[in-house]
């Protein structure tokens, strides 16, 4: 398996692993509802517009998404970051679209187009 692939393996392994528990839990006894899943990437300024375009791609998949709310791709005015945000309309949301979604995209070298690796969070909504 090539470097950017385990990259990728391991980002959305994280987010559903956290999807898994919080479909098991919940945040102050309640239920759990909505979940923001975001990844934060370096691009390299030569790949910015590669990494740009796969947003598009996986943009172009959401519409085939259930459960999948809101997705976009937000920039630092220096274009040192590039924020990957998806909102989920639950964690069992997630977890049904996320391999779907991110399979559009998991032959890209992510690895290659990034000064560092990214970084992935998986947040429920509480308020």
């Amino acid at each position: 398996m090539s470097t950017e692939r385990r990259v990728l393996v391991a980002l959305w392994g994280a987010a559903l692993e956290t999807a898994r528990q919080l479909v098991h839990s919940s945040p102050r006894g309640g239920t759990v509802s909505r979940v923001l899943f975001q990844v934060v990437h370096y691009p390299k300024p030569e790949y910015r517009d590669d990494m740009l375009e796969a947003m598009s791609v996986i943009r172009e998949t959401s519409a085939r998404i259930d459960g999948l709310d809101e997705i976009g791709a937000f920039e630092e005015p220096d274009r040192s970051r590039i924020v990957a945000i998806s909102v989920w309309a639950s964690p069992e949301a997630l977890q049904a679209g996320a391999a779907e979604l991110f399979a559009s995209i998991a032959d890209l070298p992510f690895d290659v187009w990034e000064t560092r690796p990214a970084e992935s969070a998986t947040l429920t909504q509480v308020a």
